[in-house]
């Protein structure tokens, strides 16, 4: 069972190059000549996988990631082996791997994490690559205990890099049959003999579409083979609860910590939110992915001992803590990504991570977020379909949560142009717990920078300091201020067009302009949220007379609403705008909600980059 993470892996890794008005999105640097995956299953769910890869390198920039390969296993549940490995030079020599050259190690991202010990590399390292080379490799897998006894899935994306053959064969009891979504593959005649029956799917060739900005998991539109032996997502999420409740087990220090944390607390919620506070704060979060190695969570003790565990571990610790505060909960299998729908075909294809709800509260909670506080979540699994693994039940989680970003910004220029600026800026709701959490990660010597290299950004030399806010604090506000002089904020005395920002630093025109980064589009995508109000003052010295101030915006459309407002005097301009966006029931936009978001959009930019216009004597 493989799980990708495709939309991420397509946008980093093929979409970088530069835009080209017909540009398929394929990265040309490789070729696959073969790719041939033959899976053995049986009756219990195990099965056997070979793999056989046949790859060209048509360019110098391949020649390094294709140089070495790596499959990752879990040592206590699989097996594998290389079977054969070699470089094939053009002229038909062939440069075989040696035993030297083929490594074990642990898994990197489970690195200090003993419990995750299992999951082990065999990394081969192929030798004198060059462009015009075909490397080869052929390895078998061996799953000796079903992720779920008695079933099995598989997720299959399309190459984005030119493919002559992937092959795709499942060689199944004949009682098990197998469900399949079948999106640029073509299914062969099944082949029955001897109580088995043979699946075989081969991907049709054909080009891919470039991955717009923003859009939407590629495993939502795109060319993929799911195949399965779950009838539905209820069984299939059934199945994993049957297992992981065998996890969450509260024995004496996993009471003993619950009672400390809820002592004198009476209301559910507020009980919830002490144990969620205390587990995200306190537990180490270690990337596990839900498909890779094993589903089964270790058991909530060994967590609370050890203080670290990945998604599936925290939902089980999180069980175990609310039971023993008398709130009955569920793991929630979900994506946390780009991806907002399920496969019509059950599988773990796009749930690549575990979530907890309380039923009786209605409440989604994600420990693994530490940068969000109690009572929000983090965007990235806002309004998503979630398997309610206890009951089997699909739920959905919310479509959005407030937050708002406010700021003030004061400008004091003199009759040369330099300037002393104020910028403060407040958070709140889902977005005070990120800023607070992001700077308090902040190094003493980004502090001293981050107002230089603000600055820079504009074209301007000067310093300043930062002054952060309650980094200790748990409120769903955070303020922070920047304060600093400027030698260059414009050019006096004269006559001189002024920018008309609002914002010095991560304001709504950042939003707003990054709008505008598809003239065009085919797919789906994620709609922009925003909530922003800010104010600008900009103070001259006497001998100043304002000529032009643009004129005031006024626009309220289904995806947005957008004011600016300017008032002024001969001594100062204020600068008032607000800035709200966002679809009413979704976060997935169509390209037919981008075409009808393009007038919006032109006059909002048209706006941003005004100016007002200043003589001074």
């Amino acid at each position: 069972m493989k799980k990708y993470l495709l939309a991420v892996f397509c946008i980093l890794n093929f979409a970088s190059t530069p835009g080209i008005a017909k540009d398929d999105g394929t990265d040309k640097s490789i070729t696959i000549l073969k790719e041939i995956q033959s899976f053995v299953v049986n009756k219990d769910g195990s099965y056997a996988v070979t793999v056989e890869s046949y790859v060209q390198i048509n360019e110098e920039r391949a020649v390094v990631s294709q140089s070495q390969r790596q499959w990752s296993f879990n040592q206590s549940l699989e097996t594998l082996e290389l079977l054969e490995a070699y470089v094939e030079k053009p002229d038909g020599r062939k440069v075989h791997v040696k035993p030297e050259q083929i490594k074990l190690q642990q898994e990197p991202a489970y690195s200090g994490a003993p419990m995750f010990q299992d999951m082990q590399v065999r990394v081969v390292i192929y030798p004198e690559v060059a462009v015009g080379d075909k490397i080869y490799s052929r390895h078998s897998k061996t799953r000796k205990t079903a992720m779920f006894p008695g079933q099995f899935s598989d997720y299959t994306p399309s190459r984005y890099v030119p493919t002559k053959q992937l092959t795709m064969i499942y060689d199944m009891p004949a009682d098990m049959p197998l469900l399949s979504q079948e999106d640029g593959f073509a299914a062969a005649p099944r082949v029955n003999q001897n109580g088995r029956t043979v699946y075989r799917w081969d991907y049709l060739p054909s080009d891919n579409p470039r991955i717009e900005s923003s859009s939407v998991s590629y495993a939502d539109y795109g060319k993929q083979l799911v195949v399965s032996t779950f009838t539905d997502y209820a069984s299939l999420g059934k199945a994993y609860y049957q297992t992981a409740a065998l996890t969450t087990k509260a024995n004496a220090k996993i009471k003993a910590k619950t009672a400390e944390l809820t002592k004198g607390i009476n209301n559910p919620r507020d009980k919830a939110y002490a144990i969620y506070d205390w587990v995200r704060k306190n537990i180490r979060y270690v990337a596990v992915y839900i498909g890779n190695g094993g589903l089964v969570p270790h058991n909530a003790d060994e967590i609370l001992d050890n203080l670290y565990g990945d998604c599936k571990d925290h939902t089980s610790l999180m069980e175990a803590m609310l039971a023993a505060a008398g709130i009955d909960s569920t793991p929630v299998l979900i994506n946390s990504g780009d991806s907002f729908k399920l496969s019509p075909v059950a599988n773990l294809g796009q749930l690549n991570h575990a979530i907890t709800f309380i039923p009786s509260l209605n409440l989604y909670l994600d420990s693994t977020a530490i940068d969000v506080n109690h009572g929000y979540l983090p965007f990235s699994v806002w309004d998503k379909p979630a398997i309610l693994t206890r009951t089997g039940e699909i739920g959905r989680t919310p479509t959005k949560e407030f937050f708002k970003t406010s700021s003030n910004y004061k400008v004091n220029i003199s009759t040369e142009g330099a300037a002393q600026f104020e910028f403060a800026r407040e958070d709140t709701g889902q977005s005070a717990e990120p800023t607070r959490y992001e700077q308090s990660n902040w190094r003493i010597n980004d502090q001293e920078l981050a107002v230089e290299n603000i600055l820079k950004g504009y074209g301007m030399t000067g310093k300043g300091t930062v002054q952060l806010g309650d980094l200790k604090g748990s409120q769903d506000q955070y303020e922070f201020k920047l304060k600093g002089k400027v030698d260059n904020w414009t050019y006096l005395p004269g006559t001189v067009g002024i920018a008309a920002n609002s914002s010095l630093y991560a304001g709504m025109a950042n939003s707003i302009y990054g709008l505008t980064a598809e003239v065009e589009r085919t797919q789906d995508f994620i709609c922009p949220e925003n909530n922003f109000v800010e104010e600008a003052v900009y103070q001259f010295p006497a001998q100043a007379k304002i000529l032009y101030v643009p004129k005031d915006v006024d626009m309220r459309t289904a995806f947005f609403e957008y004011q600016a407002k300017y008032t002024h005097n001969d001594k100062q301009v204020i600068i008032k705008r607000t800035f709200k966006s966002g679809k009413e029931g979704s976060r997935v936009c169509t390209p037919n909600d981008h075409q009808a978001m393009q007038a919006t959009i032109k006059k909002m930019v048209q706006d941003l980059r005004s100016q007002f216009i200043v003589q001074v004597q």
